[in-house]
Formats: C-alpha cells, structure tokens, sequence
C-alpha cells in the first residue's frame, strides 16, 4: 500500500513541477518583459540530483545531405542521441523530426527542437549542420564534425552553458555585425546588419540594441539544458513565428540569425573567447602560444602557395614551391597529432 502511495505521490509532484514550469513561462512571456530587464529572464527549472551526461545532436540537413557520420557516432557512444532534421523532405512521415516551413536555413530546425523538446531536454544539446567536413569546422581537429562531437567535453559547455563549437575567431569577431537601421551605414557584404536593425524591435522588443554583435560563425554550438530553459518556451515560439512571416529571403533569414544566437543564451552582444582556451578546455586540443601561432603562420602560407601555383608554369620554380607545401604541410600535421594527443 506504502509503494502505491509514494507512487502516487511521485506522480503528482512531476505533474505539479510541469505545471509550475509550463504557466511560469507563460507569465513570463506576457507579463515579466513589460517591467523591461535583461533578456536573462531566468525560469526554474528543477535541477536533476545528478546528471547523466547524455546529449542529443541536432542536425539540420537537406535530402540529399549525407549524415551516415551521425549513425557512426551513435553506434560509438550509448550517451549520444540524434534528432535529423530534413528539411525539403517530400511528404514527410517522421512527425518526430519535422520543422512546419523549410525557411531560414538551420535556424528553423533548432528552434523547432527547442520547442518541441523545450521540457524533455537531455544534459547538452549539440546543435550543427549537415556537412562532416567543412571549411567552419575547427581546423586544428581536420575540419572534422564528427571528430569535434567526441571531443567537446560535457564540463566545458556545463561550465560556459553556451559554446560556439567553432574556436577560431575569424570570421565572426571580433564586431561582425554593427546593427543599422534602415537609411544608416550598408556594407554589401554583411546585408543581415540592416535585417538585424529592422527586425530587433520585433524579435527582442524590451531589449535595447548593441551597438555590435560578434561571436566566430556559422551557427554550430552546444548548449546545456538549464541555459536553454532560462529563456521561456513563449520566446522561442515568438521567433519561430518571426522566421515563418518574415518577408526576408531563406537565406538572409538564416543569417540574421547567426549572430544572434549568443545573445539569445548569454545575453552578451560579443562572445568571443580566447582560441586556445576554446581549443584546449573544451576539446582537450592544447597547444603553446608558440606552436599555436605557427600552425596557422603555416596554413596560411600553404594557402598562398596554392594559388600561386595556379599561375605559374615554370617547371623549376614548380617543382620548388611543391616542395615547400610539402614541408609545410608536414609540420602542420605535426602540430596537429601533438594538439590532439595532449589531453
């Protein structure tokens, strides 16, 4: 009789707590902002006795996207989850993993598990695109998503609670975005500054605008629970809804977002932390200042030498500069296997 009892009991405290949490965020969506404050407007959130450790990796892909990296990671880890996202899949029948209009890129896939998952979170939500290998990766570990996901250190994104994945600063910091309004400064090569400055007041209408919005791109970060729930479930709902009626194109949209998402979970307009911390505390990546420094000397070097080699014809200088990538490319495979063993 005492077991059915402390069930019951168990019972009506889960659902007193989701109730609890469910019109919390209810009032602090329609009530709490009109008394202004900081976009921190913390819920709580009861906190587990001891968390598991387990993350769930959402990816935002097209139908013709390759994601068998996905499936080899959850085979390698049993605290690994995924949530796939196709986001031009015909006629759909995955009602678990489906956003409701393919728009805004990757943005409208993590705010839709955002809200879908908002109260059944795992400990760190890793949130990435599609691509194994890619040029925003971290170069120090191969440009390797995958090698980045078994690397990132649960510790490190409890401690930050918000972490771009991308350690490299360049591009995104330092001051990306500078805000402006329409009629103000337009830089062609950064359009979502304006979108930025004529959407701010809808997405975030208690908020004073920063002057600059930096953090190193493009959109790939983790996330610990509690960080994700301290902003209320309405919000998130209210800029799905934005990305649904905005007039902005499919990819502007997106764009807007990718300097946004630090604000959003930090409330700090720059994020931008030192690379070799980013490297070593959150990947177990270490290097010295030193060796640091060369490899990147080196790389950028190798870059050089590869589109001089486009224009040039000359057997003996040829044949010279190969060799020199060749050492070059060398070293920098030596600094990386030193970086990766260092943990």
């Amino acid at each position: 009789m005492w077991m059915i009892r402390m069930r019951r009991t168990q019972a009506w405290v889960v659902s007193a707590a989701t109730s609890v949490l469910i019109f919390g965020s209810l009032y602090l969506f329609f009530f709490a902002h009109r008394r202004g404050g900081n976009i921190y407007r913390l819920v709580t959130v009861p906190r587990p006795v001891e968390r598991t450790n387990e993350r769930t990796l959402v990816v935002a892909k097209t139908n013709d996207a390759d994601t068998t990296w996905v499936d080899t990671l959850l085979n390698e880890d049993d605290r690994l989850y995924s949530a796939v996202y196709t986001v031009d899949a015909p006629n759909t029948t995955d009602t678990l993993f489906a956003v409701p209009m393919n728009k805004g890129h990757e943005v409208m896939v993590y705010l839709t598990y955002i809200i879908d998952h908002y109260f059944q979170l795992r400990d760190v939500t890793i949130f990435m695109h599609a691509d194994q290998i890619s040029w925003h990766n971290n170069d120090l570990m191969n440009m390797d998503s995958a090698l980045m996901v078994r690397r990132l250190r649960n510790d490190y994104v409890y401690k930050k609670g918000y972490t771009n994945l991308r350690c490299q600063h360049d591009p995104g910091c330092p001051a990306q975005i500078r805000p402006a309004l329409a009629g103000g400064p337009y830089n062609p090569d950064v359009p979502e500054a304006v979108a930025i400055g004529e959407s701010w007041k809808t997405l975030f209408p208690e908020e004073r605008m920063p002057a600059v919005l930096a953090q190193p791109c493009c959109s790939q970060f983790a996330v610990s629970a509690e960080v994700i729930r301290r902003v209320p479930l309405m919000n998130y709902v209210a800029y799905r809804r934005w990305l649904i009626e905005t007039e902005l194109d499919d990819n502007l949209s997106g764009r807007v977002w990718e300097y946004l998402w630090q604000w959003i979970f930090t409330g700090q307009a720059e994020v931008c932390p030192d690379e070799r911390v980013c490297y070593c505390e959150g990947y177990g990546v270490c290097l010295g200042s030193e060796e640091y420094e060369e490899f990147f000397r080196a790389q950028e070097e190798v870059r050089n030498l590869h589109a001089e080699l486009e224009h040039t014809s000359l057997v003996g200088k040829v044949n010279s500069m190969r060799n020199k990538l060749a050492a070059l490319q060398q070293r920098m495979d030596e600094i990386k296997a030193t970086a990766l063993t260092s943990q």
